[in-house]
């Protein structure tokens, strides 16, 4: 209406999918649903991690709207004189909730310092810390005071039968926050979230004291999904996560179906009688600073350039060094490729990374680990062959630098390298004695749910008997390795419609798993990525404990996020394959008293191929499977390049190329080129193009 004066709210409470199935929340459904309801900031408060900062972050910003970053934070009851370090013996699980919001740049790296304390030395059931800790590292961040479990709440319902005691009690709290953050804390106040009988007791107490104490009262909401109907699969998903059905008596149950994305209307309505509490969510937003949490590059520099030289020319010197031990004499051709490499890597400010990861290589052979000869992108390189990064000299084998690097590419490069399983923790080891194991860490992965594990995750809370769940599952169609979306499948399979049709109880199953596809449920680590940094890692991101490892300290960003942040991953690959190889050295001498140097094997041996030929490959990589043997019978492989195409070809995409080949090295059909210019590139794979690099030459 016309002449309407614009409400102004900001949600300040809101959990997203990566509370781990205690939030349905994406980030990238979120914003536009923000922009449509007329906000222009939405804070992020997970329970007790961050683990969606960088997703957050940067959805808000293609968005337009103001990302305010911060955490429900899990703090210590240490009136009691417990604390984060508190002995672990089951003998307190009690906690407080305490929505931390980042004020400035300051607030947010003070924030992944706590955020990664209380994981990494304060978890207990959950990631805790305390009222020491909070104020060492307060500096930047705007505190509220949390739901109906943070301790003011907990105070009021002690003692809220003597009203003098109650907010007298609760002065004795509100001052301690207020020492700790001074203008900064904030009242909270939610309706709607805790049932009616609790809000009755609670709502005029807080009113009272945030007058008492002269505080800004703040409203809020305790957001967990983006629309009412969102509740029943909330549920389902707090089934899921402690195992239980949702018709358990003990299942923890919301006493609200409120916890939904609300307009500032609809909020305004909840609290019509105290609107202040609405206008002062932008008293937080306006004090909360623009600031940028991704950074240009962050990559540790090379720690052995000598005095006087830089890392360029360290990587030159001994880029050169290695060519001569490689091709012996330099041509004008290897010098041309060489100079032109160094020239992108050093434009795109990789030196220093090529320095490091030919260190740790070269020191894993030096100690006698297998280290494989290079796969990827990155063998076509000849600076990283110089290097001994990869074994693989790119001119023999015909690589291109650029599938690899090239000016163009936006992406850090990324070395894919092998080593022997059972010593490749001694690597990492000696990255994190060289560098700091502070600055050292492995990256977490984030499992989500697929339609096939989502269908028997929900079922089980929902009681449909698991051969049931499985029959539905194995309905879904699977395409180059995806499970189709579940609506779609019932749209398009008559079988599966059938199913359901018959069976009434699988519909309430199928809307919550169309709801939940791809969410986040659960952290695990990375195979093989590792993140190193100059700085200690707490200054970029936030850290955590490994499940089930709480040896291992990892990143609560996963990868690909990691990359937007501006770090640079580095993949230690740990290969049973190179374990056995190493084994099988190891007894070739000992019994025979023959040492075999892998880099001059022979790609000529006839018996290799008698074995490729009848299809005896039993333990070689990618080349294990039926359908692969069988194509190796009928092509009968008589020079490496054979080998090369059909481990090319052999998957989705390509392999309807592979009986062509077969027909033609055998000459039952005619090689046929588009032009006789492709011949040269098409030749050593009679005319089919199945290489990049094929590609690349032709273009």
């Amino acid at each position: 209406m016309s002449g309407t004066k614009k409400i102004k709210f900001t949600h300040l409470h809101l959990h997203t999918e990566y509370s781990m199935l205690d939030g349905l929340v994406k980030p990238k459904e979120l914003m536009p649903l923000v922009k449509e309801y007329g906000m222009d900031a939405i804070a992020m408060t997970d329970h007790g991690v961050m683990h969606g900062v960088v997703q957050f972050y940067t959805e808000a910003k293609a968005n337009g709207i103001k990302p305010i970053l911060g955490v429900e934070a899990y703090l210590a009851e240490d009136y009691k004189k417990k604390s984060r370090t508190i002995k672990k013996d089951g003998s307190d699980k009690m906690y407080y909730h305490l929505t931390l919001l980042a004020k400035n740049f300051e607030g947010y790296q003070n924030l992944l310092k706590l955020v990664t304390i209380a994981n990494v030395e304060g978890f207990y059931y959950k990631p805790r810390i305390d009222k020491t800790i909070l104020k060492k590292y307060s500096k930047g961040i705007i505190a509220l005071s949390g739901c109906y479990g943070g301790e003011l709440v907990q105070t009021l319902f002690k003692y809220y039968k003597d009203e003098d005691t109650a907010i007298k009690e609760a002065l004795k709290v509100i001052d301690v926050y207020k020492d700790i953050f001074g203008d900064d804390y904030y009242i909270e106040i939610q309706r709607g979230t805790s049932g009616e009988k609790a809000e009755k007791i609670i709502d005029p107490l807080l009113i009272k004291v945030a007058k008492e104490a002269n505080i800004p009262l703040v409203a809020t909401n305790d957001t967990h999904y983006l629309y009412p109907e969102d509740g029943q699969v909330q549920e389902i998903l707090w089934a899921v996560n402690t195992g239980k059905r949702v018709d358990d008596p003990d299942l923890f149950k919301s006493p609200t179906d409120q916890l939904y994305l609300k307009t500032p209307e609809e909020m305004l309505e909840m609290f019509k009688d105290i609107p202040y509490a609405i206008e002062n969510t932008q008293l937080v937003v306006d004090k909360i600073e623009e600031f940028s949490i991704l950074f240009d590059r962050i990559q540790p520099h090379y720690l052995d350039v000598p005095p006087g030289k830089t890392a360029e020319d360290e990587l030159r010197d001994k880029t050169y060094e290695g060519a001569k031990k490689r091709y012996g004499e330099i041509t004008k051709e290897i010098k041309e490729r060489i100079d032109y490499e160094l020239k992108v890597i050093h434009d795109k400010g990789y030196d220093d990374y090529f320095l490091i990861v030919a260190d740790y290589i070269n020191w894993a052979k030096q100690n006698d680990i297998l280290v494989g000869p290079g796969r990827g992108s990155g063998a076509g390189s000849v600076v990283a062959y110089s290097l001994q990064i990869t074994d693989i000299d790119p001119f023999w084998w015909g690589l291109e630098f650029e599938r690899f690097l090239n000016p163009q590419r936006p992406s850090p490069p990324d070395f894919d390298v092998d080593f022997q399983d059972d010593r490749r923790d001694e690597v990492i080891k000696y990255v994190e004695k060289k560098y700091g194991k502070e600055k050292v860490a492995a990256i977490c992965a984030i499992g989500r749910m697929d339609t096939k594990a989502a269908i028997r995750d929900v079922s089980r809370a929902l009681g449909i008997p698991l051969d049931l769940a499985d029959k539905v599952a194995k309905l879904i169609p699977v395409k180059r390795g995806k499970p189709m979306a579940i609506q779609k499948a019932v749209e398009t399979v008559e079988e599966l419609k059938d199913l359901i049709n018959k069976n009434p109880q699988l519909n309430r199953m199928i809307q919550a798993v169309s709801r939940i596809k791809k969410l986040a449920r659960h952290v695990s680590v990375h195979a093989c990525g590792y993140v190193i940094t100059p700085e200690p890692l707490v200054n970029y991101l936030p850290l955590r404990l490994a499940p089930q490892d709480d040896s291992l300290i990892i990143t609560q960003v996963e990868g690909k996020p990691l990359e937007k942040l501006g770090l640079m991953k580095y993949d230690f690959l740990g290969l049973r394959t190179l374990t056995i190889i190493k084994n099988a050295l190891n007894a070739i001498e000992k019994h025979h008293g023959q040492k075999v140097d892998l880099d001059n094997l022979s790609f000529d041996d006839p018996l290799v191929f008698k074995l490729f030929q009848k299809g005896e490959t039993d333990g070689v990589f990618q080349f294990e499977s039926q359908g692969m043997k069988s194509y190796l019978k009928e092509l009968k492989p008589t020079q490496i390049s054979d080998i090369n195409f059909m481990c090319a070809a052999y998957r989705p995409g390509p392999m309807k190329y592979i009986p062509d080949y077969i027909k033609r090295k055998h000459g039952v059909e005619k090689v046929k080129y588009l032009h006789e210019d492709l011949k040269p590139i098409l030749e050593e794979t009679h005319g089919i193009a199945v290489y990049q690099e094929q590609v690349l030459r032709i273009a």
